[in-house]
């Protein structure tokens, strides 16, 4: 009689986005993300953006002023060809370029507006839906302080991000969503740089550390230099915001490479995937930008304006993919955990919520 053969069924990409979406939709947890998502999208839909909201006149602004004879005139005024695709990051031609596609359709620049809050919000959502605990993810992009709260009137900087993660959780290029995100935000390229270094040595784990750790110290190093060579109308405008970042905010960012070295370390015997690899590229990283901070405190003050975003802003994305395996584990979860939630506390007390809670 013939042995009995278990075939392992190969399910198709084109549906692999399905199944997960159906996937969320199996458990009360899955449900409860959906009608929180949908509630948060709605919101941002249909709330009303007035004029005193931080930066808004600034960005309907863009969508006013930026055409196709805009982004013409740009490559034509480039001595190069290579100075402007140099270009495409440092004068975030990425996002102007979006703002150009919008403008197309003929839509208001408050419409457009409007529609990338929405856009990248759904881009990130979307991201967090594909973690272990979506629910999690989510709750904690809704509760950091720098995350939606802040994201909602930072808006190059969250459809950068929401570019970054789409491109690095769904289509599993964390590199390549960077190198995308950083031409509609430039403060990704830091990111991208660090995980340029990790991919030279992602076969050994603590090398690739090391590495990424490294081309973090030597952005700080030579930080100034290139801003002074590429970072153009920011010299002059962004300077005086340098001193914004505090040694008790640099401490709370050092207290956050828990996650990344709790996701590293309870995934470290898993079966490689993809997927995984994503993963463990985004803690190395989040790893690297704590190491540029600390070099960029001493060696590059400005540097670390917005840079530190991300820190805060990855961890809805690692910390619901730490396993618990001993209770070392949860408890230190529970405290990075517990730090969000100080933090959260301290900036409902600032107003920071204000545009949600009235």
């Amino acid at each position: 009689m013939e042995g009995t053969r278990t075939r392992q069924v190969q399910v198709p990409k084109r549906w692999q986005q399905v199944l997960a979406i159906r996937t969320v939709l199996t458990t009360p947890a899955g449900w409860l993300f959906m009608l929180i998502a949908a509630l948060v999208l709605t919101f941002l839909a249909f709330a009303d953006r007035p004029s005193s909201l931080s930066d808004q006149e600034n960005y309907v602004a863009y969508f006013r002023n930026t055409n196709w004879d805009w982004l013409v005139l740009q490559f034509h005024e480039s001595p190069s060809v290579l100075r402007f695709f140099i270009s495409l990051v440092t004068d975030e031609l990425g996002w102007r370029s979006w703002v150009i596609l919008a403008n197309s359709t003929g839509m208001a620049p408050e419409t457009g507006v409007r529609l990338t809050v929405l856009c990248f919000n759904a881009m990130i959502i979307f991201a967090l839906s594909r973690l272990q605990r979506p629910l999690l993810g989510l709750l904690l992009y809704l509760v950091i302080p720098i995350a939606l709260p802040t994201l909602v009137f930072q808006i190059r900087q969250g459809f950068g991000f929401g570019l970054a993660m789409m491109f690095a959780i769904v289509f599993k290029r964390p590199l390549l969503g960077a190198i995308i995100g950083s031409s509609v935000h430039t403060t990704l390229a830091v990111p991208a740089i660090i995980m340029l270094a990790f991919r030279l040595f992602r076969h050994r784990l603590m090398a690739a550390i090391a590495g990424a750790s490294a081309a973090a110290v030597m952005l700080a190093w030579v930080g100034p230099l290139l801003f002074r060579a590429f970072g153009g109308r920011r010299a002059e405008i962004y300077t005086v915001q340098q001193d914004n970042f505090s040694i008790r905010l640099l401490a709370l960012m050092i207290l956050y490479l828990a996650a990344p070295i709790l996701l590293l370390y309870t995934t470290r015997r898993e079966q490689r995937s993809s997927f995984q690899d994503s993963l463990q590229t985004l803690a190395v990283m989040h790893i690297g930008l704590i190491v540029y901070l600390v070099a960029a405190f001493a060696l590059f003050p400005f540097g670390k304006d917005r840079v530190w975003y991300y820190v805060p802003l990855l961890l809805p994305f690692l910390l619901p993919e730490i396993r618990m395996r001993n209770l070392f584990v949860l408890w230190t979860f529970a405290g990075v955990i517990a730090l969000v939630l100080i933090d959260a506390v301290k900036n409902y007390f600032e107003g920071t919520y204000f545009y949600f809670l009235g």
